[in-house]
């Protein structure tokens, strides 16, 4: 039964439509909830807004095109209404979203209808005869509770419906302290640009590098820090993931990479000749002069491109695997060592490291940490085999017991990082553990 043909009257004062799927739209949405907030006040007793995110309508454009897609819309938006029930309105405000508004209603019932609207989606649908599934996420909201308007509402809707994808979760409702977690996290982007303009509170850790073989120290890896003037050291993965999303990401990384240079340069007089690991986010690949910049940096530098590896981490190169192919090449064309990062958590390990121009892979420091188990040794015995039959090396991360060291060098892995080496060292500390490595010949 198609949606116009419906026995309820509930559309009947709404003229436009979506003539593809005959459903309310965002503006429809928008004309309906917001007489029901006067001055931050509620003139109803209750108001509850549910968004639901549709996983899989973009295949099937892709694959079926925009009529097939359009009947999968309509088909999505009659098992929601019929779960939901007539007297509550659907609208279709993106391609991928739906809402539905709850007026004078509990916490308890909007509980019930949102863990049944899941299973509402369970069953396949038909796609030109082909069984197809598709996957739902929904966030929950109140007001006044979370929202102070329409505009937060909906805002804080889409948040816990963004969270519920992310956790993987059927639906979730919205919580201030993520909410307040992430905005932090957002606002840490204008002092981090403060900083990088007055070349201040970003700083550099190293964590040392051994030939397992030999027990000598073969490089370093820089570890970004920022020690912000007011909280103190941020770890990296509080801010990263934003600042990667961001303009910043360029001149962080001209930033890192400045004083790598300088600091690998200067210990030159120590007797140090290692190599210098620094991390490049793929995200830099869409900056149009990446290349450029990284070049004028490298070329003013004393170090030879041999010591220089960049290292990438696995599964973001795989995303977009061909353009990183070539960037790749054009790093190794140059003579700059490339590492494939945490490898072996990605979904293409195998299927494409022989296509990567690269020289090293470094095997996740989860499986060098579960070498007690069978599973765990075999992982990094493969990974070290698969290595040496394409003629690369491999660096085990995260070793921290001197069991782990001796099986990592059992097993064929050709370097080593971790705790039981050395930790992240700032430049004094780390100048003092090279001092005393290259006067003993001892690195732990």
């Amino acid at each position: 039964m198609s949606s116009s043909t419906k026995s309820t009257n509930m559309y009947d004062n709404y003229t436009e439509r979506d003539s593809r799927t005959n459903l309310l739209s965002r503006n429809d949405f928008y004309q309906d909830i917001t007489p029901l907030i006067s001055d931050g006040k509620l003139v109803i007793k209750s108001l509850a807004l549910m968004v639901i995110d549709i996983e899989g309508f973009d295949f099937i454009l892709r694959t079926f095109g925009p009529t097939q897609r359009d009947t999968v819309i309509e088909q999505v938006s009659q098992r929601m209404q019929h779960t939901i029930g007539n007297e509550q309105t659907l609208y279709h405000i993106t391609q991928d979203r739906f809402a539905f508004i709850f007026r004078d209603t509990n916490e308890a019932k909007v509980e019930q209808l949102v863990a049944e609207l899941p299973q509402a989606l369970r069953d396949p649908f038909k796609v030109s005869g082909v069984a197809y599934n598709l996957d739902c996420f929904v966030g929950i909201s109140f007001f006044p509770d979370y929202a102070s308007s329409v505009s937060e509402l909906v805002r804080t809707a889409v948040f816990a419906c963004d969270k519920a994808r992310t956790a993987d979760e059927r639906y979730m409702h919205y919580e201030k302290h993520q909410d307040d977690k992430e905005r932090e996290r957002f606002y840490l982007l204008l002092d981090l640009e403060k900083a990088l303009s007055n070349d201040s509170e970003i700083e550099v850790a190293y964590q040392p590098q051994i030939n397992l073989g030999t027990g000598e120290i073969y490089g370093v890896e820089a570890l970004c820090r920022w020690r912000h003037s007011n909280h103190g050291i941020i770890p990296p993965g509080h801010f990263l993931p934003f600042v990667e999303r961001s303009p910043l990401m360029m001149p962080l990384t001209e930033k890192i990479l400045r004083t790598t240079l300088k600091d690998t340069a200067d210990w030159e007089t120590l007797g140090f000749k290692g190599n210098l690991a620094v991390n490049l986010s793929t995200t830099l690949f869409s900056v149009p002069d990446m290349m450029d910049r990284l070049n004028r940096l490298l070329g003013d530098s004393a170090i030879s491109p041999d010591r220089i590896h960049f290292e990438i981490t696995e599964t973001n190169v795989m995303d977009r695997l061909k353009h990183a192919i070539e960037l790749l090449s054009e790093f190794r064309n140059s003579g700059y060592g490339i590492a494939i990062d945490d490898f072996g958590t990605g979904h293409s390990s195998l299927a494409y490291i022989s296509d990567l121009p690269v020289d090293t892979i470094k095997i996740d420091m989860h499986f060098v940490q579960n070498m007690d188990k069978p599973w765990g040794r075999a992982i990094v015995g493969a990974a070290a085999a698969l290595a040496e039959n394409l003629n690369l090396t491999t660096c085990a991360e995260g070793i921290e017991t001197e069991e782990q060291l001796k099986a990592c060098e059992e097993l064929g892995v050709t370097f080593g990082q971790g705790y039981l080496i050395g930790r992240p060292m700032f430049k004094a500390e780390f100048e003092g553990w090279l001092k005393t490595s290259l006067a003993t010949g001892k690195t732990s």
